[in-house]
């Protein structure tokens, strides 16, 4: 059994498709199904069983013996929350607990980590949370049999609407351009807030990936046991936020300008932040990602 935890969130909803794809029903979803909002994201999926979150090791306990792989990929991914117990609880005790039952049991993992750990709005708890975890991996002489932490950079696609402030800056620009295209408020404050947040001192050129290229990466180390390690996982080209208007203006026919959606950058000089590809190239996953142009064209497809 594949063992995938954050299964109703973005990209473990988009991987499990991808699983059923090629014909892989034996999943075992793990999250909290009772949030309705994210009900899109998992009621059709082809499963074994669903499991809640806090059931999860007493359930794993009994059928460690199935379990052939695990994805760790659910996590607290609120970036403007303040509630530093439930990031420790989720982030950190979970996740230390999911490495320490896949080391014990010699179960392959790969977990879910994230570019802001290379220091990008350091005052974010979920960013710091993430980095603590990392920093305790570091210190672990005892690992799974395999293991893979992924440092995801800017994912965008479908299924991120439950997101919603947390929603990657891609969805967020073309929801507020749609917004002001049909003539309603021509900023939101969650797009404004997340905008300022990433370009308060930089003009910041980042690396966006769509999340379908994320699944294959996944699908990827299922079926492969190339060297442990992190891994940084993006399109390794940054792209300032203009070209994800353009993108987007492309796609939906509209005209609009990075200014039309206030993104508000100073004078200061420029901050490139992008996937270093070195270690997944020469290790791992060798085939090429979607551009921007590509990606955005893919996720507006009707």
């Amino acid at each position: 059994m594949i063992i995938v935890t954050g299964a109703a969130g973005f990209i473990a909803s988009h991987l499990c498709r991808k699983l059923n794809f090629h014909g892989i029903k034996n999943i075992i979803l793990v999250d909290d199904f009772t949030q309705e909002r994210k009900r899109n994201n998992w009621d059709k999926l082809e499963y074994i069983d669903k499991i809640q979150r806090e059931d999860f090791f007493r359930w794993a306990e009994k059928n460690v013996q199935h379990i052939d792989f695990i994805f760790h990929l659910g996590a607290r991914t609120d970036f403007f929350s303040t509630d530093n117990d439930v990031f420790e609880a989720l982030n950190l005790d979970f996740s230390q607990r999911v490495w320490s039952f896949a080391t014990f049991y010699r179960i392959p993992l790969v977990y879910a980590s994230s570019y802001l750990t290379n220091s990008l709005c350091e005052q974010s708890l979920y960013t710091k949370s993430k980095y603590l975890f990392d920093k305790w991996i570091d210190k672990q002489q005892q690992t799974p049999p395999f293991w893979a932490g992924l440092k995801f950079f800017q994912v965008y696609g479908k299924n991120e609407e439950h997101k919603a402030e947390n929603a990657s800056l891609v969805y967020k620009i073309y929801k507020n351009i749609t917004e002001i295209n049909d003539g309603r408020e021509a900023i939101n404050r969650d797009c404004r807030d997340t905008m300022q947040c990433v370009s308060t001192k930089k003009n910041i050129i980042q690396d966006y990936i769509y999340v379908n290229d994320i699944s294959k990466v996944l699908y990827y180390f299922l079926n492969h046991v190339p060297q442990s390690g992190v891994y940084e996982i993006g399109t390794g080209f940054a792209r300032p936020l203009q070209a994800v208007v353009d993108a987007i203006n492309k796609v939906s026919g509209f005209g609009f300008r990075v200014s039309d959606v206030e993104f508000r950058v100073s004078d200061s000089g420029f901050q490139v932040i992008q996937a270093d590809l070195s270690f997944l190239r020469k290790y791992a996953y060798k085939q090429p990602f979607l551009s921007l142009e590509q990606g955005v064209k893919c996720m507006f497809r009707k």
